[in-house]
């Protein structure tokens, strides 16, 4: 899987990030926890 830190800024490693809602509902069910889905528009 192709976690990582934030896409656009630095969050000091505040969470994991996935970029692909496979990878985040695979490692959700994997340690049975909620996803929180950010959506956003670059500047």
């Amino acid at each position: 899987m192709s976690a990582s830190s934030h896409p656009h800024f630095d969050d000091r490693g505040t969470l994991t990030w996935y970029t692909t809602m496979a990878e985040a509902k695979a490692a959700a069910a994997a340690e049975g926890k909620k996803i929180f889905i950010e959506f956003g528009r670059e500047l």
